[in-house]
Formats: C-alpha cells, sequence, structure tokens
C-alpha cells in the first residue's frame, strides 16, 4: 500500500492535482496495511482510513466509501485498485473528461489507446466475456467491467442505490447511471498485472449467474 500512496502523491504534486485527497477502505486486512496507511497518514494530511473489522467483499467496501464521499464537498471521486494494476498516471485524463462535462467516466482497456500489458490470455477473455453482458444491456460504454472508473457527485448518488453483493456491482453501476441518462465518457487505461498483494477476484460461475441475472432484470424494465 505505501508504495501505491507515495505514487498517488507523486502524481498530484507533478500534474497539478493539488487539493485531491485519497480514500482507502481498508478491507478487514490483515497483512500490515492498515498500519502501513497509518505510517502514510503521518506524513501527508490528506489521506483517509476506512476499516472493515473483517473482509466483506469488494462490493461492500464500495458501498462503504459512497456514503463517505457523499457527506464531503466534492465535484467527483475516482475508483481504482491498490495493487498497481490501474496506473495512476491516468488520473489527470479523468479530469479532463469531467472538465468537458461527463457525470461517469470509465477508464478503458478497449478503446483507442488503451490495452492490457503482461495480462493472462484467461482473463483477457473472461473480461471479454463479462462485457457481453454490458452489450447486451445496452450499456454505453465499451469497458462496463472496469474498476477504473469515476462518478460526478449525481453519480455517487446513483449508485449508492446499488444491490449486487459481488464484482458484478461494477455492471450495476453503469446500468443505473444509464437509466439516470447520465452523461458518460471513457478515456484510456493500461490495464498491468498485479504487483502486490493477492487478489480477491473469482472469475465463479456464480458471477457469471449473477451477470445473467442483471441481464435479465434490465430486459423486463
Amino acid at each position: 500500500m505505501t508504495p501505491l500512496l507515495e505514487r498517488l502523491e507523486d502524481v498530484f504534486a507533478s500534474q497539478g492535482l493539488a487539493g485531491w485527497r485519497i480514500l482507502c477502505v481498508n478491507d478487514g486486512s490483515h497483512d500490515g496495511t492498515k498500519d502501513e496507511i497509518e505510517g502514510e497518514q503521518g506524513r501527508f494530511g490528506n489521506i483517509v482510513r476506512l476499516d472493515h473489522a473483517q473482509n466483506r467483499g469488494f462490493a461492500q467496501a464500495i458501498r462503504t466509501a459512497v456514503p463517505f464521499l457523499l457527506q464531503q464537498t466534492l465535484d467527483f471521486a475516482i475508483f481504482m485498485d491498490a495493487d498497481f494494476t490501474h496506473d495512476p498516471e491516468h488520473l489527470p485524463r479523468f479530469r479532463q473528461a469531467f472538465a468537458k462535462g461527463a457525470e461517469v467516466v470509465i477508464g478503458s482497456r478497449y478503446v483507442a489507446h488503451g490495452g492490457m500489458v503482461n495480462v493472462a490470455l484467461w482473463r483477457r477473455v473472461l473480461s471479454r466475456a463479462g462485457n457481453l453482458f454490458g452489450r447486451m444491456m445496452g450499456l454505453p460504454v465499451h469497458d462496463a467491467t472496469s474498476g477504473y472508473r469515476g462518478f460526478s457527485r449525481r453519480g455517487l448518488e446513483v449508485i449508492a442505490g446499488t444491490k449486487e453483493e459481488d464484482f458484478s456491482i461494477q455492471l450495476e453501476e453503469v446500468l443505473l447511471c444509464k437509466r439516470a441518462k447520465l452523461r458518460f465518457a471513457e478515456v484510456p487505461i493500461t490495464l498491468k498485472v498485479r504487483e502486490v498483494g493477492i487478489s480477491k477476484f473469482s472469475y465463479s460461475f456464480a458471477l457469471f449467474r449473477r451477470y445473467g441475472a442483471l441481464l435479465l432484470r434490465n430486459l423486463r424494465g
């Protein structure tokens, strides 16, 4: 966690992002993450930590973050993974998209200048499969399963209504924002392989079953 926080602070300083803050949701980690965040909080004054007493999963981490964010004075918030698969260097692209009026900004691997580096073939195939569900839902983006994404305050209010309990929340967020007629934009990102930590992402049959259930609910109305 320390290397990512240091890298974020470097990007903030070099890219004119003074005043940006970092919210870390510590999802019940027992690997020293909490101590690392505390150490960086002592160095920098713009880091906030929210803790789960035990691991509650990706979707609940989002649902812990969103109400907190809505209590803050902000124009938008950007979500990213903490394992360097999402490059902090891309953050100015999100800012530019919001400045142009976007309310939902997706960091996309599947637009011009986006891509993946050293990502295993099976992950590429399964990512495409997940996005196939997104296309069948008529979602207005190429990469609806990308976790590198940002929302305006209005977007945060919309995704506060999510109900999915795992990584299917990614499709649900985009679906809810589409129904709310929010303005979308995609910016190119390059997804990299995990540098730190152990992934909790599971491409199980149950996940694709939930994708299918979400699709059916969308088709019904």
